[in-house]
């Protein structure tokens, strides 16, 4: 999943490259709320990865690793979904559950599956994969979303 979402990022920046006429059109706080977020979600899965494939990693560097992920994603989150909520935008469904409820809901997963990796690792390594997996499927979700409105809203404004 690491190596996925170190492509994914590098392939986000190529589109922010891009489309960055278009993307100085948008709103500050649009791109604070749609755009880096995606490549938030990508860097913590590629971080993750990265840090629980380490060698000889204790149980208890496991849990603080987890938990202090899950803690700043969170946080994170929180500052996202406040600085979303400043936008002249109503979130369909769709959006609100891949910008709004999935990501906190993976971090707070995270930060859960810190807490229980003293007690029971395995359990909390199966909860992480299912995190990480989580975001890099939000990544990609919100990836091709953000693409697609750049690419129909460029084709309005001709």
């Amino acid at each position: 999943m690491g190596s996925a979402a170190g492509a994914l990022t590098g392939l986000m920046f190529v589109v922010i490259a891009l489309t960055s006429e278009l993307m100085r059109n948008a709103p500050t706080h649009a791109r604070r709320s749609f755009a880096t977020p995606t490549i938030v979600h990508f860097t913590s899965v590629l971080v993750v990865g990265a840090l629980l494939a380490m060698p000889n990693l204790s149980v208890h560097a496991v849990g603080w690793i987890l938990t202090l992920v899950g803690l700043a994603g969170l946080t994170y989150m929180t500052l996202i979904i406040r600085t979303a909520r400043r936008l002249d935008y109503t979130s369909d469904f769709e959006d609100t559950l891949f910008h709004f409820t999935l990501p906190p809901l993976a971090h707070a997963n995270i930060l859960v599956a810190g807490g229980l990796a003293w007690s029971t690792p395995r359990w909390s390594l199966y909860m992480v994969a299912g995190s990480l997996l989580t975001l890099l499927i939000v990544g990609i979700h919100n990836a091709w979303d953000s693409a697609m409105w750049f690419v129909i809203r460029s084709g309005t404004q001709s």
